[in-house]
């Protein structure tokens, strides 16, 4: 049994709740719907340890997943970092290369797709990649999710930019030090470059 394991039992031991069963859901209605998300309103059912249940309701926003990713030049020691209007802080932001999966396309691949599309960005060659896995944004109320990686690259070339209607992106390549000093407010972006600060220091956070 792995700790989690152990630790979620140990918690489980008081109350009428049974943790360790698997909630359902008994209603989902959806009332809203838009191009990347929908909204809806659940009733789930809480499992007790008597073999009853307790009945909550919530309000869920269902989103597509999405990828960050931090890209490396290895041959210059720089970073790729944009800067766009996201309607969330309500103004021009500084982040990283960002996008949405498409159905069927495996994380990686939209990793690739949005830094070309974003920034003309294509590497000759990815000398390494990490994958850190998936990250909720806000689990208490959306399931949006983004898949962090890391790209190490060399001989860069540069395309034109394919960005989709309505983006209007800004990218440059700066240097390690001018990347920390940035205001990056994106949780994801944010976690993707203090680790790339400490793997620069010999160790990972992640």
């Amino acid at each position: 049994m792995k700790y989690f394991e152990k630790l979620a039992r140990k918690m489980n031991i008081e109350g009428e709740i049974d943790m360790e069963a698997k909630p359902s859901t008994l209603e989902d209605e959806e009332v809203y719907r838009c191009s990347i998300f929908s909204v809806h309103k659940k009733l789930i059912a809480l499992p007790k340890k008597d073999g009853g249940r307790e009945v909550i309701r919530r309000e869920i926003v269902d989103h597509l997943p999405g990828v960050i990713c931090l890209v490396h030049d290895l041959d210059t020691d720089s970073y790729l970092v944009e800067m766009e209007y996201r309607v969330g802080p309500g103004n021009f932001v500084f982040g990283l290369p960002a996008g949405l999966v498409e159905r069927g396309e495996a994380p990686l691949e939209t990793a690739k797709r949005e830094v070309e599309e974003e920034t003309g960005v294509r590497p000759g060659k990815i000398e390494e990649i990490e994958q850190y896995g998936a990250f909720y944004a806000s689990e208490g109320s959306s399931n949006d999710k983004a898949y962090l990686f890391a790209l190490h690259v060399s001989d860069i070339e540069n395309l034109p930019l394919r960005p989709d209607a309505g983006e209007f992106i800004k990218s440059a390549w700066v240097s390690f030090e001018e990347m920390l000093s940035l205001p990056i407010k994106n949780a994801s972006s944010a976690l993707l470059v203090r680790n790339e600060e400490v793997r620069r220091r010999g160790g990972q956070i992640l």
